[in-house]
């Protein structure tokens, strides 16, 4: 079996052993899917972000024959909806969607949406934060141009349209993470942009939650960001626990050069991750 595409390389054996498990008996198989940086290239505004349309016409046929695949993100379940066109898909019966690192949840089989109420620190943390960057955009002309994305469990704060991306981010990360521990929330970092969110749940709970089932004989997640890392490493102890196939993908990127040490199949991108969805369509032996 190979990718056909440079866009992908097996830098362990275990990569290329759990695509080919995945290919052959695909029934049994879990694919877990990041959306932005993944599924999605990353753009300078959150809400023009679509997937890569050769990843969801793989992901289409995917679901017809892979027994569950489930999106894992960041995003509010609604936005992801709405953005990653899921819902539209023919088939849809074995794709879950579980937003805000799983405190959101969509059922494709069912199409029953399950969104928490906003805790109360969440608008206190946005009126901080909105008061914190126009004090210190004032300052700084480094930070002018960041903006802040309300995801309703959890405040975005985006350095990518700053004047200095790199120095804003620097600048504002540990003042985000004393505002969060003052109101009882958590920081997750990421590319250019820093999430204070309620809960404590990542998306390694998401996924040990869905190897739960007995049947899955090999299991992917595709990430590209710090966030995934959590992830990657309950897939790691499954694997080591039950001896079934299990792969770290990781979607390649300048921002977090350290993820690719991680990979056991390294996709240059979201146009990577999209040669690789197509390459599990194909027939198995």
């Amino acid at each position: 079996m190979t990718s056909g595409s440079d866009l992908v390389s097996f830098p362990t054996d275990e990569g290329r052993a759990t695509t080919e498990a995945i290919i052959d008996d695909p029934s049994n198989a879990l694919i877990c899917l990041d959306f932005d940086g993944t599924l999605a290239p990353i753009v300078v505004d959150p809400q023009d972000a679509r997937p890569d349309p050769e990843a969801m016409a793989a992901l289409e046929r995917l679901l017809t024959r892979v027994g569950r695949v489930a999106i894992v993100t960041g995003r509010p379940v609604d936005v992801a909806l709405q953005l990653g066109g899921f819902a539209m898909l023919p088939d849809t019966s074995r794709l879950r969607v579980f937003g805000q690192y799983g405190a959101e949840t969509w059922n494709g089989a069912t199409g029953h949406i399950h969104v928490p109420a906003q805790p109360p620190a969440i608008g206190e943390a946005k009126l901080q934060i909105e008061r914190m960057l126009a004090d210190l955009s004032a300052q700084n002309p480094a930070l002018r141009g960041t903006a802040i994305e309300d995801k309703g469990l959890a405040i975005g704060v985006h350095t990518r349209r700053a004047a200095d991306p790199a120095e804003a981010l620097v600048e504002l990360t540990p003042r985000l993470d004393t505002l969060a521990d003052r109101l009882g929330l958590i920081t997750e970092p990421g590319r250019n942009v820093v999430e204070l969110r309620a809960g404590h749940s990542d998306k390694g709970d998401v996924v040990a939650k869905l190897l739960d089932d007995p049947s899955i004989g090999a299991a992917a997640f595709c990430g590209d960001d710090l966030g995934d890392i959590s992830a990657f490493a309950v897939l790691i102890k499954w694997r080591r626990r039950t001896g079934r196939r299990a792969a770290c993908v990781v979607s390649a990127s300048d921002e977090v050069p350290s993820l690719r040490e991680r990979a056991d199949v390294l996709c240059e991108g979201p146009s990577g991750i999209a040669a690789w969805l197509t390459s599990l369509t194909s027939t198995g032996s």
